[in-house]
């Protein structure tokens, strides 16, 4: 009796800890597919993050500013509207010196300071400058540089991309940004009267990419300043570190949302095909980051003419005192293939100088081209610009966009 008792007992020990196994089974087979599926949302929600960081670049330092302040010191600010492709409205506005002013701005006098009695009648030349920085904050981050620009006297135009307000989903990073181009000019050509204007564009990071684009695209842009040019999105993710099969879905993810791949993001392919009579000033200001380096400026000087190209590079400590130049070796990635270039690079002394070395190049090129016009839009098909719309003031008299103002 007492060893049938026994038996019983083990008996029940024995069907408790099977119980007990078949319980943890139970539970491993809910909690396994719960773990996949939170392992695939963080996973998804990694690489949309990455994906997010590139295709919607926001500059924190404008954050809950106004698109256009209400009064700049130094600048007279005149908004337009053009109604660009698609219908997207480009919100934009002509930046002017402020003659009324009592007092120049800190960003002008030292303007005026750095060139002192230099010549720069050439500047007259030129009818407009294009101006763009950031993708979501186009108007309020080009200010700075218009009102350098302007104390030279040069007439700027700023405009929203535009990521403000979410007004284009996604950056294209200058592919599809690039066409307000064609239409700003369409209107500053109408305001004008149809006749062959000097029309420069300056950028900076993702300006630098638009206006690039921008050239291979449009005649009437007849030369660029490219300050800091971005790096191939494929060659940010790397520089990133993130490994190899991530960088695969997010290439993924990102064709879905744009139709692009990272590789598609490069202003190198639009300098391919930059006509050779059209000039490029690049500028290192010595940024160092994923989507900045100066190797990134230095892949794309090498591809150009050497009549057309000039590159600029911040001063080191070991460059003699008395040097405005020096020799940069570059090597192009390509395996066993790999090419060296001796890049002829001019010295800057201080981020001061940056500005001063634009207008100088400006003042030397400009007045070439106002001798040999550039096509206007009766020589350019439609097809390649349909007409814009606009609302501005058509009294020709108050006109900003008059080339007697």
């Amino acid at each position: 009796m007492h060893l049938s008792h026994g038996r019983a007992c083990q008996g029940g020990v024995f069907c408790g800890r099977l119980g007990e196994v078949g319980n943890a089974r139970k539970w491993m087979f809910i909690l396994l597919p719960l773990t996949v599926v939170a392992a695939g949302v963080f996973l998804w929600l990694h690489i949309d993050n990455q994906v997010r960081r590139l295709l919607h670049p926001v500059n924190s330092l404008y954050s809950g500013y106004s698109e256009l302040p209400k009064h700049v010191q130094g600048l007279n600010l005149e908004p337009f509207t053009v109604v660009g492709d698609g219908n997207h409205v480009i919100r934009a506005c002509l930046a002017t010196v402020d003659k009324s002013a009592s007092a120049s701005s800190p960003r002008q006098q030292l303007v005026h300071d750095r060139m002192g009695n230099s010549d720069l009648s050439g500047l007259m030349s030129v009818d407009y400058v294009l101006v763009s920085a950031d993708w979501d904050h186009g108007v309020r981050s080009a200010l700075p540089m218009a009102e350098r620009l302007s104390a030279a006297g040069l007439r700027c135009v700023l405009w929203e991309p535009s990521g403000k307000d979410e007004m284009r989903s996604y950056c294209t990073h200058g592919i599809r940004e690039s066409k307000d181009i064609t239409y700003l000019i369409d209107e500053l050509e109408r305001r004008t009267g149809q006749r062959e204007l000097v029309i420069l564009g300056i950028g900076r990071d993702f300006g630098a990419e638009l206006m690039l684009h921008a050239a291979a695209n449009e005649p009437r842009l007849r030369g660029v300043v490219a300050i800091d040019v971005h790096a191939p999105l494929n060659k940010v993710l790397q520089r990133r570190n993130i490994p190899i099969w991530q960088r695969e879905l997010v290439s993924w993810r990102m064709k879905e949302l744009t139709g692009l791949e990272p590789f598609d993001f490069a202003a190198v392919k639009s300098v391919f095909t930059l006509p050779r009579e059209k000039p490029v000033l690049f500028i290192c200001s010595g940024q160092k980051t994923a989507e900045t380096m100066p190797e990134d400026t230095y892949a794309l000087y090498t591809q150009l003419h050497q009549e057309q190209r000039r590159l600029y590079v911040p001063r080191r400590p070991e460059d003699p005192a008395d040097s405005t130049c020096r020799m940069i070796r570059y090597t192009q990635p390509g395996g066993t293939h790999s090419a060296h270039h001796d890049v002829r690079a001019n010295i800057l002394d201080d981020a001061d100088a940056v500005l001063p070395a634009v207008l100088q190049w400006i003042n030397e090129i400009a007045p070439g081209m106002r001798e040999s016009p550039a096509p206007t839009r009766q020589g350019i098909e439609a097809s390649e610009s349909p007409a814009s719309s606009v609302a501005v003031d058509k009294d020709a008299d108050k006109n900003p966009f008059s080339p007697s103002s």
